[in-house]
């Protein structure tokens, strides 16, 4: 196929330190820190540079060196680099320079031809309002027009004109992050199935959003995934192990030119035949491959290194217009058995091809309960926007619910841990162990005392819904100054608590709404609603028993459980490739039985008590007896499930 690539032109600038040699130098200069400079061809022409390691390209050329040209004629762009690996990252962006007026002239050379596929770079800096320099495939003939749309979005003449004439054979590619700038309100960094609701949501009711109901296009959510929506119909890709902002969470510095990577890989596969999730899988593994790898040692783009991936590994699953209930891609057929995926998780892990199951990290902390990782990300979210804040005017109040055995305390470490480890101290208090209110002042105490150190502490106030001295839910009106005030009291002085995080995780309540809705008597007379307005977040840790009739999820979660156990307290169980060696039989009965009497507790105590030192598999055999198993589950129903296989 003939490709044309063409749209607004940057000259990217980076610079990069380097060690002078100072020994014996007679210049000052070289005893500071030095650095060098390279001018790099940006916006379309380094989409074009990419496409070309894949397709035959015609393309727009620059009359001179990039170095040359004048920021009259291009927008030229900053970046600062440091150094990564065998390689560069950017350690900032430093700005643009363009034309003290009007638009850049962009004098470049291009040779019009016929195209059967046209790449329309539209950065939203004037190329899209130069009709003498739009290419004439899109004039005279009817092309596939791919159009990566930067912000200002669905403006200009180039995008009136396309939509009027090129509407049919139009493939729009945006961002998330520019529609959520134009208007549509969708989550950021919850679930995937959040975000694909919201964004459907937005596309059937948003009214800005009428114009491109019909449409085809791509939104790009981050690196780690993209919805392709035709008309109403939608698909969303995902990476199973990571979330949106995860990928540049991880990296060691910012990239650019991933947009680019991503049209490229996107149309060369197009051009060569290759299916619509095919191609985007293609584009979004090119797109991470170049953030992973960053410049070259040169340093240069590495247009040569980033297309070797088919993006395996990448999720998709089509969106429910309307879903029933609460959808979750788990639940998603054909893809998903929860049952036959539950076991398969336990015995094999959920990394591999054949297991696209979205499984939210935190630290040690794993889950795939779209409602728990929802309620988990949205902790997250907030410690993340909090550890920002220097100056914070009080302390971050989350609270923390589940049933006994949860895990509530090792979730709020891990979420912790998966934010800032390296700032964030973590403090326990058991409030039903406080015997009056100076237990409360010492503990206070200690929380500043880690301010002082130049840490954020993370005070976990365990069963703070204690009675004190025979009052339900006593202790809650002390803590309602510190939480608003970020101050306490001892005796006549009060003093400051600092930046810190206080964790309020309930004892009598397994969630939040069982703990509002208790007695309003009771609720009045504690000041339970002053102390719900002084949170700013709350997670329902929901533990491994199933919550309802209708809660199908529960085996899921004993699976992530399960396996983690097992790799962490009996490695020698697994085969060379990774297999998990059990009795079919007692995995079931690990998964089926209807209540662990503690919880995450239980599932551990049970694979301590079996006899699991001296063998290769999980046999029968290697079970307690039932009358041992009492302690924590109903220990002949589990036996009678063990045998039943």
């Amino acid at each position: 196929m003939k490709i044309t690539v063409t749209g607004d032109i940057t000259v990217d600038w980076i610079q990069w330190p380097v060690r002078q040699d100072s020994e014996g130098s007679m210049f000052n200069w070289k005893t500071h820190l030095g650095f060098k400079r390279r001018a790099l061809e940006g916006g379309a022409l380094l989409t074009a540079r990419m496409l070309k390691n894949l397709a035959d390209v015609n393309h727009p050329s620059l009359s001179c060196r990039p170095e040359k040209t004048d920021p009259s004629e291009f927008i030229h762009s900053f970046a600062e680099l440091k150094p990564s690996g065998d390689g560069y990252h950017v350690k900032r962006f430093m700005g643009y320079t363009g034309p003290d007026e009007g638009l850049p002239s962009m004098p470049f050379k291009f040779r019009a031809r016929d195209a059967d596929i046209v790449v329309i770079d539209d950065a939203g800096n004037g190329f899209r309002e130069m009709k003498e320099r739009w290419p004439s495939a899109i004039i005279d003939g009817d092309p596939t027009t791919v159009l990566k749309m930067s912000s200002p979005l669905f403006s200009g003449s180039l995008w009136e004109y396309l939509l009027e004439r090129q509407r049919e054979n139009l493939l729009l590619i945006i961002t998330m992050e520019d529609l959520r700038e134009y208007g549509a309100n969708i989550s950021r960094r919850l679930s995937w199935e959040r975000t694909a609701e919201d964004f459907m949501w937005q596309m059937r009711n948003n009214p800005t959003l009428k114009d491109i109901q019909d449409l085809r296009m791509i939104v790009r959510v981050g690196l780690e995934g993209a919805i392709y929506y035709d008309g109403g119909d939608a698909r969303l890709f995902y990476h199973p192990q990571i979330f949106e902002g995860n990928l540049i969470e991880r990296a060691p510095g910012k990239m650019q030119g991933c947009g680019c990577a991503f049209t490229a890989g996107l149309t060369a596969s197009l051009s060569r035949g290759l299916e619509i999730d095919d191609s985007v899988r293609r584009g979004m593994a090119a797109a991470s491959e170049l953030l992973s790898i960053g410049f070259s040692e040169e340093p240069d783009y590495p247009v040569s290194d980033i297309f070797h991936s088919g993006g395996e590994n990448i999720g998709a699953v089509d969106i429910p217009l309307r879903p029933k209930g609460f959808w979750t891609i788990a639940d998603s057929p054909p893809l998903f058995d929860i049952e036959a995926v539950s076991r398969y998780i336990v015995i094999n892990g959920y990394r591999r091809r054949k297991c696209p199951l979205p499984v939210a990290h935190f630290g040690k902390l794993i889950t795939a309960d779209r409602r728990e990782i929802e309620g988990y990300q949205s902790i997250r979210n907030l410690l993340m926007e909090y550890m920002k804040n220097e100056n914070p005017e009080r302390p971050l109040c989350i609270g923390v619910f589940g049933p006994p055995g949860a895990g509530k305390s090792f979730a709020v470490s891990q979420l912790a841990a998966s934010v800032d480890p390296e700032r964030i101290k973590p403090l326990n208090f058991n409030i039903s162990q406080f015997r009056d209110e100076d237990d409360l002042i010492d503990a206070f105490h200690q929380i500043r005392d880690v301010v002082l150190e130049g840490m954020v502490p993370q005070a976990f106030f365990d069963e703070f819904d204690s009675p004190m001295m025979g009052k339900r839910l006593g202790w809650i009106r002390y803590f309602l100054a510190p939480m608003q005030d970020g101050e306490f009291r001892e005796g006549d002085s009060m003093h400051p608590l600092g930046k810190s995080i206080l964790v309020f995780a309930g004892g009598t309540s397994s969630t939040f709404q069982e703990f509002e809705s208790q007695d309003p008597e009771i609720l009045r007379e504690a000041k339970v609603r002053d102390f719900i307005s002084r949170l700013r977040g709350y997670v329902n840790i929901i533990g491994p028993d199933p919550q309802h009739r209708r809660d199908k999820f529960f085996m899921l979660r004993r699976a992530i459980l399960l396996r983690s156990m097992f790799e962490r307290k009996t490695p020698h169980l697994f085969d060379g490739d990774g297999r998990l060696r059990i009795d079919d039989g007692v995995l079931d009965a690990f998964l089926r039985i209807p209540e662990y009497r503690h919880g995450v507790r239980s599932m551990e105590a049970i694979l301590e008590m079996s006899m699991l030192q001296d063998v290769k598999k999980f046999e029968k055999a290697s079970l307690p007896s039932a009358g041992q198993l009492d302690l924590h589950v109903d220990g002949e129903l589990f036996q009678r499930m063990v045998m039943k296989n």
